[in-house]
């Protein structure tokens, strides 16, 4: 009887753990079945208010791929182009990116790349409907634009949430039309925050950055989307992938375009104070005895550019900046922004460090944007293209206004100059042993010079090392 007893507990306990294994997993599974059904029902409260931006530009030459027309406008880095590029010339779209709706009055936020020269803007909704789009306000430094369209239906904006509030870990959505495949969407999380000098994004025209990484899955297309968190706000705006990376991914946080947006639909540009000097975070000279620095805290003044706000207050090359009207500055970038923030003609207060003391002084800022300018026309050479230096550009690299030569945008793969191991963001300051000043000059000597089978000289500037010299083999005819 006592055995029987025993076996029947035996049995009992072995049933109830069963049971209790297979409740667990029910309970899993369920689980996720409502995470899986949350991520679903997000996807349809956003995807009404995701738009795709087909842009058509003039009849120009236009880049083959194995796959067709290089089409796409998405930012990115490093990415290889077929050695064999057979050009076309039509009119056509030139480009395709996203974009999201601001309001119910037609406002959609977009990138300024995918907008920027366009001459025709059409927006698809999520229901296949087309509407003709307007620019109305771009600000290349942020890369925001807003664009609008006249639609005679009901449009469903998507509520902007606060950038500032976003932790790493969190799970990021991103959606968008990559490749020209609508309404995609993709998930991950936030993989950092305040990413700033990237180069080639800085080469471009992007200065304020402070960027969102995520590893949800961004391709070409959405640019210009939307990321999001899961309570279905917009926390940034899709601008930038790493080509060859796993998931590494880059939105401008929204919080900068809550900034922006109303003064694109109002003034239709942004304007920003402008000081004139190349500056570096003071943290990197904090074992210099010389400057005697209390902290770490401040921006070093590298170089003042001539003929600005700067020279014209008396700054000078190694005066720390820590303050600015009161408020504390920690790092360049941060200054950067704080001296943006103040409108053209705008009278400040900078306390600076110079030899070992606390000095005062006062400057007029002018506007940014007419001093920076845009670079020439690009000029191509043996797989180096160039442009001009402009004194955005110096500034944008951390380079001095005496610099003179041509800045590399792009290095062609496979090309000889691919070859001599230069990069996109070298300064070219000499070309077979003579001087450059711009992309024109660049070009003749180039011609002048490069002989087939024969070596050419190129010297050149990276970054803040000293010049070096690279040799350029020119191929045979």
């Amino acid at each position: 009887m006592r055995r029987t007893t025993k076996g029947w507990l035996i049995l009992s306990a072995a049933l109830a753990l069963c049971l209790g294994a297979a409740e667990a997993q029910a309970q899993d599974v369920s689980l996720l079945r409502e995470i899986q059904d949350g991520f679903v029902q997000l996807h349809e409260r956003l995807r009404p208010a995701v738009v795709n931006i087909d842009v058509q530009g003039k009849a120009e030459e236009l880049d083959m791929t194995p796959f067709g027309p290089m089409e796409d406008l998405f930012r990115f880095f490093n990415v290889p182009m077929p050695q064999e590029r057979p050009r076309m010339q039509q009119p056509r779209p030139r480009g395709t990116g996203s974009g999201f709706i601001y309001d119910a009055d037609g406002y959609i936020i977009t990138n300024n790349h995918v907008v920027e020269d366009a001459e025709r803007i059409v927006v698809r909704l999520h229901n296949g409907r087309e509407f003709e789009a307007e620019v109305i306000g771009t600000d290349p430094e942020t890369d925001i634009a807003v664009i609008k369209i006249n639609a005679d239906e009901t449009l469903y904006p998507l509520k902007l949430g606060d950038s500032d509030k976003v932790k790493v870990g969190e799970f990021a959505i991103a959606i968008g039309s990559p490749r020209g495949f609508e309404g995609s969407v993709s998930f991950g999380h936030i993989s950092a925050l305040g990413r700033e000098g990237l180069r080639g994004l800085a080469m471009q025209g992007l200065t304020f950055q402070n960027l969102i990484q995520t590893d949800a899955a961004i391709n070409l297309g959405n640019s210009g989307g939307p990321l999001c968190n899961i309570d279905g706000e917009v926390i940034g705006i899709n601008t930038a992938i790493v080509f060859g990376a796993n998931s590494i991914g880059f939105a401008i946080p929204i919080n900068t375009a809550k900034q922006t947006v109303p003064v694109l639909i109002s003034e239709g540009k942004v304007t920003r104070g402008y000081l004139g000097v190349s500056i570096d975070d003071a943290k990197n000279y904090s074992d210099v005895e010389s400057l005697g620095l209390p902290d770490e805290n401040g921006a070093v003044v590298r170089q003042v550019q001539p003929g600005t706000p700067a020279e014209e207050a008396g700054l000078k090359t190694y005066d720390v900046v820590r303050k600015i009207d009161g408020y504390p500055v920690t790092t360049a970038s941060e200054m950067v922004r704080k001296i943006s923030s103040y409108a053209p003609g705008s009278k400040v207060t900078l306390e600076i460090w110079r030899d070992k003391k606390a000095v005062e002084v006062k400057v007029t800022l002018t506007e940014r944007d007419l001093l920076l300018g845009k670079a020439g026309q690009e000029k191509s050479a043996l797989g180096i293209k160039v442009r001009d230096l402009t004194p955005g550009i110096l500034e944008r690299l951390g380079i001095g206004a005496e610099t003179k030569g041509v800045v590399v945008t792009e290095i062609e793969v496979g090309s000889p100059a691919e070859d001599a191991r230069l990069l996109e963001g070298d300064i070219i300051i000499e070309v077979a042993q003579q001087p450059v000043s711009n992309a024109v000059e660049f070009l003749k000597l180039m011609e002048e010079n490069a002989e087939p089978g024969k070596a050419l000289l190129i010297r050149y500037v990276r970054g803040n090392n000293d010049p070096d010299i690279t040799i350029i083999r020119v191929p045979r005819k």
